[in-house]
């Protein structure tokens, strides 16, 4: 939002005022007879007064325009002036050209006496009009500070105590100094709360994770949107074991649609961020502190993740749209890392905490703090024109895999919105791992699993993936699906995608391996996406 300069402005009224009296008193000097002035004379007087008149509005203008967006262009008192000149010397020659081709007969035929003493009245005016108004500041100035008047210019302003020679005295008359506003739009966020307080809104009480699911799949049909079960129930138990999700397969496979109609349906908060391919740190994705402007340029990110620190029940998803077109890991480098923490420890720092002005509520130190409620959502495309998700990434996510659509079906009616509020989710999360855990049985079967990969393929994988299976697979089987078939989802995007990119002799064979222990541990029907992922291994290396 530009701002327009107080003083500038009251200058240039105070200039163009003095100049439209000057004129109106030589015309009251021509009119009464006094001192007549011809009519080439007044045109060029004309003529003259309009270009000291545009000048000042288009300084003004430029000033305004610039006011936001470089402070030192603002500053620079002498580039403002060549400016505003160079533009209003334009301006004149051109109704200098049309008055000349308007009426080009005895344009020239001026009386050079008449024509100089009515410039010399109207100067005479104006800088009569200036020495007034500087003898009443003057003398407001001295009835308000007594003898010690202020006598410095505007570029003495840095002197020790400006304007007195008595620091006491300057202290005295010293004005205070504004802070600066470093987040105005978040601090319009904080108003907003004030006026209109966040209420908790209530929750059905019989909502369970079946019907959670159930519901939401007729609400997407009902949407003319068609996922396979499967997509749904790792959609929800990835907000079990993960804040960090990743949706990834085939454009035009519904990926982004997914988190919207979820957001519809539970009435939640839903940020959409399109990725671009030059982000290349945080500050792309939360913005950054601008030193010229003295302001912090904050992104639509930024304030929606700020508004959910009001919000704090109402779940809030954060998506990041095609997030592989840059380097996952350059821009979301800090939410990786934070997000491994304790949730009390989710805290970003967004700028210096030294920088002085306005901060919002909600920041502290200038940091923003990533509440429970949110979580962040990342589409991506396989393609020639995105990269590679590195395993660092993969690792802290759950990942989704969107390589089909389910078949359009009928819907005769259109399915109600419900009301989920965060704590509800976790405490139907929280409520299923009490009492259903994983069983130790499918936890041995997928060790050993785990131990065949690092033997046969030399692969490993942390205690992370581990604790991300024993939350997934209980929340998957409390949404209707089996265990056997959450173990080869996670098997097959977590663990066997460690094998793409390998072209060793023996690859092929040792695959074929895996695929008969797999099928003869688990059965290829409940492990299909193992055995699906396996069969793609192996036709890169064909």
């Amino acid at each position: 939002m530009q701002k327009i300069d107080l003083k500038l402005l009251i200058t240039a009224l105070k200039s163009i005022g003095f100049t439209a009296i000057a004129t109106l008193l030589l015309a009251i000097l021509h009119w009464t007879g006094v001192y007549p002035v011809d009519a080439a004379s007044w045109r060029f007087l004309l003529m003259l007064v309009g270009f000291f008149v545009v000048h000042w509005i288009v300084r003004l203008a430029l000033v305004t325009y610039q006011s936001d967006k470089a402070e030192a262009t603002r500053k620079n008192k002498a580039a403002m002036w060549g400016v505003a000149i160079a533009a209003t010397f334009l301006l004149f020659m051109l109704i200098f050209v049309l008055m000349y081709i308007i009426s080009p007969d005895n344009f020239f035929d001026v009386d050079a006496l008449n024509f100089f003493v009515g410039l010399a009245i109207i100067a005479g005016i104006i800088v009569l009009g200036h020495v007034i108004d500087y003898i009443v500041r003057i003398t407001i100035r001295t009835i308000k500070y007594g003898d010690q008047i202020p006598d410095y210019k505007d570029g003495q302003k840095n002197m020790p105590y400006p304007g007195f020679s008595d620091p006491a005295l300057a202290a005295t008359h010293a004005e205070p100094e504004e802070e600066p506003v470093i987040f105005p739009d978040l601090l319009e966020i904080d108003e907003e709360y004030k006026e209109r307080p966040y209420t908790t809104p209530e929750n059905i009480d019989t909502l369970t994770l079946p019907r959670l699911v159930e519901g939401f799949n007729r609400y997407l049909e009902a949407n003319d949107m068609f996922y396979p079960m499967e997509a749904i129930r790792s959609f929800l138990a990835g907000l079990a074991c993960s804040h960090f999700i990743i949706l990834e397969g085939l454009s035009g496979t519904g990926k982004t649609s997914l988190p919207k109609y979820f957001a519809e349906y539970t009435r939640s908060n839903v940020c959409f961020t399109s990725v671009q391919a030059s982000w290349k740190d945080r500050s792309d994705i939360l913005g950054y502190y601008n030193d010229f402007a003295k302001k912090f340029t904050e992104t639509p990110f930024l304030r929606a993740l700020y508004r959910a620190n009001y919000e704090t029940e109402t779940i809030t998803m954060m998506v990041l749209d095609e997030m592989n077109l840059s380097r996952v890991e350059y821009y979301f480098a800090d939410f990786l890392s934070i997000l491994e923490l304790d949730a009390r420890q989710w805290n970003i720092s967004l700028m210096a905490a030294s920088t002085k002005g306005i901060l919002p509520e909600k920041l502290n130190d200038c940091t923003i703090h990533i509440p429970h409620n949110t979580w962040f959502i990342g589409t991506a495309n396989k393609d020639d024109s995105t990269f590679t998700i590195t395993d660092k990434v993969y690792d802290r996510a759950v990942v989704i895999d969107f390589s089909e659509r389910k078949e359009v079906v009928h819907v005769q009616k259109k399915e109600p919105r419900i009301r989920l509020n965060k704590d509800q989710l976790v405490s139907m999360f929280e409520t299923v791992l009490a009492e259903h855990p994983m069983n130790p049985a499918d936890y041995n079967k997928f060790s050993a699993l785990s131990s065949f990969m690092y033997d046969t393929f030399d692969v490993n994988f942390g205690n992370r993936i581990m604790n991300q299976i024993q939350v997934f697979v209980p929340i998957y089987v409390a949404c209707g699906g089996t265990a056997y078939k959450a173990l080869d989802l996670m098997f097959a995007r977590k663990v066997l995608r460690k094998l793409e990119g390998r072209f060793e002799e023996n690859l092929k064979q040792n695959l074929g391996k895996l695929e008969e222990y797999v099928s003869k541990q688990f059965g290829k029907d409940e492990f299909s996406a193992t055995i699906a992922q396996i069969a793609k291994l192996k036709r890169k290396l064909s």
